[in-house]
């Protein structure tokens, strides 16, 4: 499993191509540490096949992500998907978030159907539902946040009250309506530096790498 707030490494993306339910003793469940693995290949022979190419490694990324934490938060997306997208804000491009939250209705609609669905002992289902206009204000959020850091760079210590003030002020101008307004977004962060997290492993890091050159709007919300 991923530390928390780090992507899964590319070795174990390719591996869950080939995973295969392994019972214990001829019984009918799966220990909860297959969770990830049956989800994403779930995903893969059900969904992924509606998610945009370009799209489609963000997306399955994303859900690994999910996933890794589902037991631990019984379920409740409401919970769980604030602090990860706090963690991995400091990683990713913002092209990441664009996919993401194009593709959200998709891929809650297929953990609501198949989480159920997992032969664990203790059967797990999703408990709290996470809506779109949500999770667009706390990608929006996120975002903010990162647009005033940049804007504040190199003005010395500020107190913490300035920086909530610039992140208030551009939420204001990337958020209306419970949506996301990327041309906004683009012309705020896309200027900015982006090199990937140095400890991640390299075909990750190539990835990001990647999807920071990307338009980010096609597809978006």
């Amino acid at each position: 499993m991923p530390k928390q707030g780090q992507f899964a490494k590319s070795t174990r993306t390719k591996q869950l191509n080939s995973f295969k339910v392994k019972r214990r003793g001829g019984g009918n469940t799966i220990p909860t540490d297959q969770l990830t693995d049956f989800l994403v290949v779930r995903f893969a022979l059900t969904a992924k096949k509606r998610v945009a190419p370009a799209a489609q490694e963000t997306v399955q990324r994303f859900l690994i992500e999910l996933a890794d934490r589902l037991v631990e938060a019984n379920g409740n997306l409401v919970q769980l998907v604030p602090p990860l997208l706090a963690k991995l804000n400091s990683q990713v491009p913002w092209q990441f978030y664009a996919q993401v939250t194009a593709n959200w209705d998709l891929l809650q609609r297929f953990l609501v159907k198949e989480l159920p669905a997992v032969p664990l002992a203790q059967r797990l289902r999703v408990t709290a539902q996470l809506s779109t206009a949500r999770l667009n204000q706390l990608v929006a959020e996120q975002l903010a946040q990162k647009g005033a850091a940049a804007t504040l760079l190199g003005r010395g210590p500020l107190p913490p009250a300035q920086t909530q003030l610039v992140a208030k002020q551009l939420l204001a101008v990337l958020y209306r309506d419970g949506q996301i307004d990327w041309q906004q977004v683009r012309a705020l962060l896309a200027p900015l530096p982006y090199q990937p997290a140095p400890e991640l492993d390299l075909p990750t890091r190539q990835w990001l790498t990647a999807l920071a050159q990307q338009p980010g709007l096609t597809g978006a919300n």
